[in-house]
């Protein structure tokens, strides 16, 4: 992921890398944020600033991941690629699907069913509430989706791996 200084002084993500001037990579992860962030000098050096503020950086990280993460949903959901729904879950195969995405005040009897059905998926929870869920998705409340493989999916399935390794 791409990090850049803006005129403020602030360090920045720029997730997509495309943010004109001088930017430093790090590894999408926790662990490398919060050695940044606890060694500002580091970013200092390879953005060629003077002064850096590195505080919310992990957060600002976390934010875009969500965002995109939210953009990719709806449009897995467009692309036909989104099953919703217990019923929906329950009939379907687990080998069409790749990934589950759980919301945060899903009960636990929800997530330990999916969990079950579908052991071997990837199964994250984002931020996000049932309603959140739902509506990111065009439907009512959602306590968990699953994806199946598509173009779109692809791209969310390694946002989801990113949100894990940003804890």
């Amino acid at each position: 992921m791409r990090v850049f200084a803006g005129p403020d002084g602030v360090a920045h993500v720029d997730w997509h890398g495309k943010w004109k001037g001088r930017g430093a990579w790090i590894t999408c992860e926790r662990k490398m944020f919060e050695e940044a962030m606890k060694k500002p000098a580091l970013l200092v050096r390879a953005l060629h600033e003077e002064r850096l503020d590195v505080a919310e950086l992990l957060n600002e990280a976390r934010a875009a991941n969500l965002l995109a993460i939210r953009n990719l949903l709806a449009l897995s959901a467009r692309a036909g690629a989104v099953v919703s729904g217990a019923d929906a879950l329950e009939r379907t195969l687990p080998e069409s699907l790749v990934g589950l995405i759980v919301a945060d005040d899903a009960s636990p009897a929800s997530a330990e069913a999916a969990a079950a059905r579908f052991p071997e998926l990837l199964a994250v929870r984002i931020g996000m509430t049932r309603e959140e869920l739902g509506h990111q998705i065009g439907k009512g409340p959602r306590a968990v989706l699953g994806f199946r493989r598509a173009a779109p999916t692809r791209a969310l399935l390694a946002e989801l791996r990113r949100s894990v390794a940003l804890g």
